[in-house]
């Protein structure tokens, strides 16, 4: 039945294509469906009538239309917006999808709710909006029982999505409040509402972050905020604005302006959820607020979630709870969960989260179920440590991953670590001439080797540079930014380089721990996770080197890493003396063989 509603929608697209924009299109669509749907109703079926004879008599719609929103406030400029662009037309296109819509069976108010709401959905993922998926509806508004809260409110609230789910899972339906900046979303979001039948609300078209007239803020039970991942803000905020006591946000990165107006919202039992990025919950300029936030003791949860559940972007997802009336057991704490592997193939380019990570998810939640590799509880005073990052992956996956071996030591204890020097392009081209050292990148890191072929010579800017950026034998270096983490080591043959900013040295003591045995730990599966665990960013990841110095590395003997390390570097001499054999006895043949053919051009 849903793919017949899709084929529907389609044919009427295609009989505006071309004539009215994909925004304007569905809009029509939506505008002709609600109006359907007002036939089936009680309160609307007059008034619906006379404004489909319109469409099929080619009357004055705009009239009609214009008389309805002020019979019906509610409708107040919903059906003008949505067929606006119309009533300049013949109307042809009007008539032609009515009787479509009839003719293909979308008859009964409940097949029109369901066709007006698929309209919503496929007009949303058309125009890119960001719809939040339902995997995530559906996880929302399973957080909070709201059978006994008075109200709920959305900032962000998009078409209202959250609230749908919410109000779908009961019969009790509080009071809602919404503020939405995009128009069409806020229009659109009022229509569903009526749609399902839903009374108390109160869905606002502005900014969330405009200055309120009034003195004090509007106070809910549960308060939820799926802003956009590009969310800016062009205005200024102001230093004495109580909503951002914590600390006033870049307006370039306004995640945790979000997380401060929900908590502005929330009332003294309520609950908060803000989805957001990875990059929210580590990034280091916004340290002093998230500190500020956590001391305060008012995050309860944070969830990791599976990567790529939005339409538009790749990025992973994540869950924040606030609870400023947490539970005995999670005072002075915070509750991480790791659900980043609960997911299914929705389609060719998205995720969903599944419903045994739906389920899993909740039961810790609920019931504070602690389980290696998925949950763990940790204090506050922990947290200060990791400069009050909130990465559930690096507090559960590194702890887990570290339970693998019976002793580990920290990364920095053994060695120096040393992030590369960072060089404008016009300055590296200023020290190119004359220049006797080689720059390396992150494309010089090959497999476990260095590649200096390709990379750009250079020159000294300042005497430092020759002891804090150069290369020795034994030192590991590290990809510090990109795609993929990738670690290669400085051989005996290496040659005089600097490391640009986008390497990390490991500068290992060799008397503490053996260099071979320490990349192949860096290269191992093992290894791989938890460099992945200590990862900042979102569409680039980052390796911050203070975080690098606290990964724990597993402890052996000396006399084991003495035997194997040798054994290691044996092995790889090895191997690669003969790869240049193999690579002289194919050219040698090769060379041969095109003699044979007449096809050796060394001699003329």
């Amino acid at each position: 039945m849903e793919q017949k509603r899709e084929m529907l929608i389609n044919s009427c697209f295609d009989l505006l294509r071309g004539v009215f924009s994909h925004q304007q299109i569905f809009n029509i669509i939506l505008g002709v469906a609600a109006i359907k749907w007002m036939e089936q109703t009680e309160r609307y079926s007059q008034s619906a009538h006379m404004l489909s004879s319109m469409i099929l008599n080619k009357g004055h719609l705009e009239d009609g239309v214009k008389r309805h929103e002020d019979e019906y406030p509610e409708f107040d400029g919903i059906i003008t917006s949505l067929l606006g662009r119309t009533f300049e037309t013949s109307g042809e296109q009007l008539k032609d999808i009515y009787w479509r819509m009839d003719s293909e069976g979308a008859r009964t108010k409940e097949d029109l709710q369901k066709l007006i709401k698929r309209i919503v959905g496929l007009g949303q993922r058309e125009n890119h909006s960001g719809q939040t998926p339902k995997s995530i509806t559906k996880l929302v508004a399973n957080l909070q029982n709201l059978t006994s809260e008075d109200s709920f409110a959305d900032f962000c609230a998009g078409v209202s999505s959250f609230a749908l789910a919410i109000f779908n899972q009961s019969s009790h339906k509080p009071y809602y409040y919404a503020e939405e900046i995009n128009t069409n979303s806020h229009i659109i979001s009022r229509l569903l509402m009526i749609v399902n039948e839903i009374e108390n609300y109160e869905i606002v078209n502005k900014d969330i972050f405009t200055w309120d007239k009034d003195d004090k803020p509007k106070l809910f039970d549960f308060v939820v905020s799926d802003p956009p991942r590009n969310l800016k803000y062009h205005g200024k905020f102001k230093k004495n604005d109580p909503m951002f006591r914590y600390g006033l946000p870049r307006q370039s990165s306004m995640e945790w302006a979000v997380v401060q107006k929900v908590i502005y919202h929330m009332k003294s039992t309520a609950k908060g959820v803000v989805i957001g990025s990875k990059g929210m919950l580590v990034r280091s300029y916004e340290d002093e607020i998230r500190a500020a936030i956590v001391e305060d003791d008012l995050i309860e949860c944070v969830i990791t979630l599976p990567e790529n559940l939005y339409e538009n972007t790749g990025i992973g997802t994540e869950v924040m709870i606030l609870n400023p009336q947490k539970p005995a057991e999670r005072k002075g704490g915070i509750l991480f969960i790791n659900a980043q592997d609960y997911r299914e193939r929705l389609n060719s380019y998205q995720h969903a989260l599944t419903d045994e990570g739906t389920k899993k998810i909740l039961e810790a939640y609920h019931h504070n179920i602690i389980e290696e590799g998925f949950s763990k509880f940790v204090p506050i005073e922990e947290m200060a440590k990791y400069d009050y990052r909130l990465n559930p992956v690096e507090y559960i996956e590194f702890e887990s991953l570290k339970n693998h071996f019976d002793q580990t030591i920290p990364l920095g204890d053994i060695a120096e670590i040393t992030r590369g020097v960072n060089v404008t392009k016009k300055e590296l081209e200023s020290l190119e001439k004359d220049g006797e050292y080689y720059y390396l990148n992150i494309r010089n890191i090959d497999d476990g080797d260095i590649n200096y072929e390709d990379a750009i010579r250079t020159r000294p800017r300042s005497g430092d540079w020759l002891k804090r950026y150069s290369i020795q034998p034994g030192d590991i270096l590290l990809t510090a930014k990109g795609w993929e983490t990738k670690a290669a080591l400085v051989g005996d043959d290496f040659r005089d380089s600097f490391i640009s900013s986008n390497l990390t040295r490991i500068r290992v003591d060799s008397s503490k721990y053996n260099p071979y045995i320490l990349l192949e730990f860096l290269r191992s599966e093992v290894g791989k996770r938890m460099l992945e665990s200590i990862q900042t960013g979102t569409t680039i990841t980052l390796i911050n080197n203070k975080q690098l110095s606290r990964m724990e590395v597993p402890v052996y003997s000396k006399s084991m890493m003495d035997e194997i390390g040798g054994s290691i570097k044996k092995n790889q001499t090895t191997y690669k003396e003969k790869v240049k054999d193999a690579e002289q006895q194919y050219e040698g043949k090769r060379a041969e063989l095109m003699m044979r053919l007449g096809l050796d051009n060394s001699k003329k």
